[in-house]
């Protein structure tokens, strides 16, 4: 089969897990001994390099600025910038030019900021399926139904005008792929996918390479981690205003991760404290190897949170927000806790009755590494995708 896969952004340009991904995705794919093309913006001249035997094009995105990096965008900026995604005629040219050139069997379509709703039409003037895949909820609102630090309960009427088009063009694939139940049942719920035949739920793999680890916790301190992205969605402040709130002398914080350099300097400076440490960017077994629990806080409809799957793989316990696809990951008591992020006191709550049984918790290394292992066969996740693409070309 030759595969065509489209993305906002391709390594070394990672905005988030869906890259981290379709890294993965590719090349696994690439291994079965498939013919594999990967389309993604970046802001120089146009680009075609052969990676690793992966063809990857970069097109320079023709919109306003690459949605990519820490820099402040105004918002005058942003506003042209969703106005020109909603159809992007020149996105469109840029796909049809390189189905010319590719002529795949099959276009396998994830995040798609910049790209605009433009791309669905290639599928139905060249003839060729394609597959949707559901990393968030971008093709539902521009903030991905978060706005001004909180979450959206429903679809405004301006998201909804925005993105008809969207919904509309949506009817043209073949099949359409959620990375968990919530999302993609959020998107048939809203009317998305309307007739699509093939409606189905893969979660995410990660080729995760020698993921013994040594526990170096500090046995005298209870220590709570928070790993990924510093920013309003994800509930940093909620974690450190929790943390604050129930802090006793035994008690560590480690945060790791980076964000926009404005907010990371807020959040240093409005909560610092002797007991938290910002450790920065760090390599996950760094951190993993210092924290007795993770603490996944998200405040926004997170679709899966990999974070979860690589806390479980290095055997660390989750305590996560009961939100998007996060509580599919934890089952109670035995990998972790769940909690609701918009009760009054609930993580705090939570934090402390991990104190109580933190022996317990200590003990359970292996049989939390255990629940790992359903998101962490690669093989079979890469086969489940092979039979996808072959079942969606070979049906038509």
């Amino acid at each position: 089969m030759k595969i065509l896969y489209i993305n906002t952004l391709y390594e070394p340009f990672i905005g988030g897990g869906a890259e981290i991904t379709i890294k993965h995705l590719v090349t696994g794919i690439r291994d079965l001994g498939h013919e594999v093309k990967v389309l993604s913006f970046w802001d120089k001249k146009d680009s075609e390099d052969l990676i690793n035997k992966i063809s990857l094009y970069r097109a320079k995105i023709p919109n306003l600025y690459l949605p990519y990096g820490e820099f402040e965008i105004s918002f005058k900026k942003k506003l042209l910038w969703h106005f020109f995604d909603i159809y992007n005629p020149k996105s469109k040219k840029i796909v049809s030019e390189q189905v010319k050139k590719f002529n795949p069997d099959i276009i396998s379509f994830h995040n798609l900021y910049g790209w605009s709703s433009s791309v669905w039409e290639v599928v139905d003037e060249f003839d060729i399926p394609a597959v949707q895949v559901l990393h968030d909820l971008y093709i539902l609102c521009p903030r991905n139904m978060f706005k001004n630090g909180e979450v959206c309960d429903r679809q405004c009427f301006t998201c909804k005008v925005a993105r008809f088009p969207w919904k509309l063009k949506s009817r043209k694939l073949e099949a359409v792929v959620g990375v968990s139940n919530f999302i993609l049942n959020k998107y048939i719920s809203l009317g998305y996918f309307k007739g699509v035949p093939i409606k189905k739920v893969i979660y995410n793999s990660r080729n995760i390479e020698n993921i013994s680890l040594e526990k170096k916790v500090d046995p005298k301190y209870i220590n709570f981690g928070f790993i990924g992205t510093l920013s309003p969605s994800k509930g940093i402040e909620l974690l450190l205003k929790s943390f604050h709130k129930v802090k006793k002398k035994h008690y560590k914080l480690f945060v790791a991760g980076s964000g926009k350099k404005d907010y990371v300097q807020y959040l240093h400076s409005r909560y610092k404290d002797d007991s938290i440490v910002f450790m920065g960017r760090v390599d996950p077994k760094k951190f993993f190897s210092r924290v007795d629990v993770t603490i996944v806080p998200s405040v926004w409809y997170e679709p899966l949170g990999m974070v979860v799957v690589e806390s479980f793989a290095f055997g660390t316990p989750v305590i996560g927000s009961n939100i998007g696809g996060i509580p599919e990951m934890i089952t109670a008591d035995v990998n972790g806790m769940i909690f609701d992020p918009f009760k009054e006191g609930d993580l705090e709550e939570k934090m402390l009755i991990f104190e109580k049984r933190i022996l317990e918790w200590r003990s359970k290394y292996e049989s939390i590494k255990q629940s790992a292992k359903k998101f962490l066969d690669y093989k079979k996740w890469i086969n489940q995708w092979e039979e996808l693409y072959k079942l969606v070309i070979y049906k038509r």
